[in-house]
C-alpha cells in the first residue's frame, strides 16, 4: 500500500492534499493524516511499521532562505548532524525510480499549469524522517505565499496521483555525489532525457564530514539496488575530499563514474 501523508500543521501539505482529495476523493484511503508538521514523522514509525507501506509519499512545504519559487522531490536522512529532526548518521530507504518520476511530472506539471517561475527539481537527502520506510517528500517552496499558490499546489497533487497510480520506468540507478543542494548537475541528466535515476545524494556540503559507513549505508538504503555511484567532479569542493571519497568507493569495490560520462 502507498500512503500520502498529511500533516495538519503545515500549509502546503493541507493545500496539496485538499486538491489531491478534490479531484481524486477515491484516494481517502490512501491518506495517513497527522497533527504535527512534516518533520515530525518519526514519531508515527510505529503507525507506520503496522501498516507496512510499501512507499510514503510526504505532501510538503520546501522552505529556502532566497525565497525562490520551487517544485521539487528529495529523499530523506542525515549525512552528520540532525538540526532538522530524525536521528544522526541514518537515511530512510530512497526509491530511486520514483524520484526520478516525480521530478518529471513536476516539470510536465510546470509546463501544462503555465508555472514557469518556478524551478523544477530534485534536492539532496536532506532532514528527517530517519527511519526504515522507503519516503519521499514533493513540495512546493518557497515563501507561504507560494506555499499558498493553489496552481502549484496543483501540479504537486498531480505528481503525487501520478506516483500513486503508476509503476515507474525501469532504468539506470546510481548514488549522487558532490554538487550543491539543489543537485543542478544530476537534475541535468534526468532532463536531458539519460537512461538514469538517483537515490540518495550526498552534497559537497556534505563531503568533508560524511563517513563510510554512511556511503556503503546509501547504497544499501536505495532501492532497486544502485548500479554505480556518479561523481560531480567538479562540484566536490577541494580535491582531496574527491580523492577520499574514490578511495572508499574503491575500496569496497563500488563502481564510480565522473559526470561527464554519463
Amino acid at each position: 500500500m502507498k500512503l500520502i501523508v498529511l500533516a495538519k500543521k503545515n500549509i502546503a501539505s493541507k493545500n496539496i492534499c485538499n486538491l489531491l482529495l478534490k479531484n481524486y476523493p477515491n484516494l481517502q484511503n490512501n491518506i495517513f493524516e497527522i497533527n504535527a508538521d512534516v518533520l515530525e514523522l518519526d514519531k508515527f514509525e510505529s503507525e507506520f511499521s503496522k501498516l507496512n507501506p510499501e512507499l510514503i509519499i510526504v505532501a510538503s512545504s520546501h522552505k529556502s532562505e532566497s525565497g525562490t519559487p520551487m517544485l521539487s522531490a528529495h529523499f530523506t536522512g542525515n549525512w552528520t548532524l540532525n538540526d532538522l529532526g530524525g536521528e544522526k548518521e541514518k537515511l530512510s530507504i530512497a526509491p530511486a525510480l520514483y524520484l526520478r518520476e516525480a521530478v518529471l511530472k513536476l516539470y510536465e506539471q510546470q509546463q501544462k499549469l503555465n508555472l514557469r517561475e518556478y524551478l523544477v527539481g530534485m534536492e539532496v537527502t536532506h532532514h528527517s524522517p530517519t527511519f526504515n520506510f522507503p519516503v519521499i517528500f514533493i513540495e512546493v517552496g518557497s515563501t507561504e505565499e507560494n506555499w499558498q499558490d493553489k496552481t502549484a499546489c496543483l501540479g504537486a497533487a498531480e505528481t503525487i496521483n501520478h506516483i500513486m497510480i503508476n509503476k515507474p520506468e525501469k532504468t539506470d540507478i546510481a548514488i549522487g555525489i558532490g554538487g550543491g543542494h539543489y543537485a543542478q548537475t544530476f537534475n541535468r541528466k534526468i532532463f536531458q532525457k539519460k537512461k538514469i535515476a538517483f537515490g540518495h545524494i550526498i552534497p559537497k556540503y556534505q563531503i568533508e564530514k560524511v563517513k563510510e559507513k554512511l556511503i556503503l549505508e546509501a547504497f544499501k538504503k536505495t532501492i532497486p539496488k544502485p548500479d554505480f555511484a556518479v561523481i560531480d567532479w567538479k562540484g566536490c569542493g577541494k580535491s582531496k575530499y574527491r580523492e577520499q571519497i574514490i578511495d572508499i568507493l574503491n575500496k569496497n569495490n563500488i563502481r564510480w563514474i565522473k559526470d561527464n560520462e554519463l
